[in-house]
């Protein structure tokens, strides 16, 4: 018994000795095999985007450039614990609002997991949304949303079909610099930083504590895009039809059509050329974004262009009110930027004639833009039908918008214009005008108007036939309801109604003050 009892620990621990040095030689084959697997894998990924999107080695970030320290634990297998131990410390220094090294932990966590879409989803929502809203000037929060921009850049140069990226930096245009309570500032700021200018960095983008301050200019001095950015990169399959889509690897292929940009590119333009290739990628070779639906993104493009189309026209009735010398109108609701203007008669000059012609471009590019934005709207609802009751009010509002932007667009030109020029536009305002105004009332009755207030001024007439009224019923009907509306009858749709109000109020100035005209 003692010899047996006394020599089972040794036996144990020899065993345990085997067990060790059997885990040792697994671990050092694991990093020898994770050392040729990376590198097998990182050459096959550049022969893959090769001549499909340019790498700037310069200023890419790669793993390999890591420290040995990060390296190390990465091609030792801690690659988990060491990304739950980042996003746990970058989490709890943005609840307590410590951002020091907060990007540089975020940056890790893209390198050691480029390979979940929601991750980079995430992380670019986290900055643009969560952490700009820390900062405590505009100029910072700005710069803050560029890093988000900058994050998804740099996981593009990697991967430059990837769905999730592309649709993420696009709602970052949209959404935060084109369409937030600050978009007023970021708007300016994304125009002028899209021309030429001279840079405002105050170190190299390869320099240690780079941080973009700015965006780099895509236009020339004549406002077209850089050859650069709309050179394809990729060869067009013959199989395709003239009318099929095809990203061709430029970086601004979508929006080369709207050329030139003569004031700098919205934020929104470029919104919707990330959109666009989303959309194309998903429709020709059926990538699934992570989290949004196929209906979801193919409809972002059609809507990006509606919103833009309007940020035209908002522009163009600040360039007007600067024109003619008035008080800046500092409020964001667009409704208080269209009758400041309305009755400035046609005789007058301008003030500022460097406006008045912005103001002019403004209009122009709106129409342009509606007209756009109709087509890809009917573009998205060939394949998705189903859809077309939640668009109808977005094509008939656009519709409205491109009679209304260049009936303004004429009446400027008629100011400035003499002889039979200026007998010309004067009726290409009263025109379009009357156009707006009809676009203007169809839209009021067929959504905004109850049907019981309908029925009684229209007997016998259903919202679905109101299209086919003409112009001297509707109008007569819409004086009509709004009386009725006035003596107190029923109205679910007040602030929607005085919004239509507002753009029948202008229409009616302007077609008054071109009767002066002779």
């Amino acid at each position: 018994m003692s010899q047996t009892l006394l020599d089972e620990p040794s036996q144990q621990m020899k065993s345990r000795r085997v067990g060790r040095t059997i885990t040792v030689i697994v671990m050092l084959v694991a990093l020898v095999l994770s050392a040729v697997t990376r590198d097998w894998a990182r050459n096959a990924r550049e022969l893959a985007t090769r001549g499909n999107s340019p790498i700037n080695t310069a200023s890419q970030t790669r793993i390999s450039g890591m420290n040995s320290f990060t390296l190390a634990l990465l091609l030792g297998g801690l690659r988990g614990p060491l990304v739950m131990m980042l996003w746990t410390s970058s989490e709890t220094q943005k609840q307590d609002k410590n951002l020091e090294d907060f990007d540089t932990k975020v940056e890790l966590i893209r390198l050691l997991q480029p390979e979940f879409a929601s991750v980079h989803i995430f992380q670019m929502w986290n900055k643009a949304y969560n952490i700009s809203v820390q900062m405590s000037s505009l100029f910072n929060k700005y710069t803050t949303i560029l890093d988000a921009i900058d994050y998804g850049t740099n996981m593009l140069r990697v991967s430059p079909d990837d769905i999730n990226i592309l649709v993420a930096t696009a709602d970052i245009y949209f959404n935060k610099l084109g369409n937030a309570s600050e978009k007023q500032y970021y708007r300016a700021q994304v125009r002028r930083e899209t021309l030429p200018h001279k840079t405002n960095q105050r170190l190299q983008r390869e320099d240690p504590g780079w941080r973009r301050l700015e965006l780099d200019p895509i236009l020339d001095a004549n406002g077209n895009l850089d050859p650069k950015l709309i050179k394809p990169t990729r060869e067009r399959p013959a199989s395709l039809a003239a009318d099929d889509l095809f990203n061709d690897g430029s970086e601004y292929q979508y929006i080369a059509q709207f050329q030139p940009f003569k004031y700098g590119a919205s934020p929104i333009a470029i919104a919707y050329n990330y959109y666009m290739k989303a959309q194309t990628l998903q429709r020709t070779t059926h990538a699934k974004h992570a989290q949004l639906g196929e209906q979801v993104i193919d409809s972002r493009p059609s809507i990006s262009l509606k919103f833009w189309a309007e940020e035209e026209q908002e522009l163009g009735r600040r360039n007007e009110i600067k024109a003619f010398g008035m008080p800046a109108v500092t409020s964001t609701e667009k409704l208080d930027l269209e009758l400041p203007a309305a009755k400035v008669p046609p005789t007058q000059t301008p003030n500022d004639q460097a406006a008045f012609q912005e103001a002019i471009y403004n209009y122009d590019r709106a129409a342009q833009v509606a007209v756009a934005a109709r087509a890809e709207y009917a573009r998205h609802l060939k394949i998705n039908s189903g859809n077309l009751f939640t668009y109808q009010s977005h094509l008939d509002g656009l519709h409205a918008t491109e009679h209304f932007a260049l009936a303004d667009a004429a009446y400027l030109r008629a100011m400035t214009a003499t002889g039979a020029d200026r007998l010309k536009w004067a009726e290409v305002a009263q025109k379009e005008y009357v156009l707006a105004l009809n676009w203007f009332q169809r839209i009021l009755m067929k959504y905004y108007t109850d049907e019981g207030i309908v029925a009684a001024v229209l007997p016998g007439v259903t919202k679905e036939q109101i299209d086919n009224l003409p112009f001297d019923v509707l109008d007569k009907a819409t004086f009509q309801i709004q009386m009725a509306v006035n003596r107190g009858a029923p109205d679910a749709h007040m602030d929607d109604r005085t919004e239509y109000v507002t753009y029948f109020t202008r229409c009616g100035q302007r077609m008054e003050l071109l009767k002066t005209i002779k």
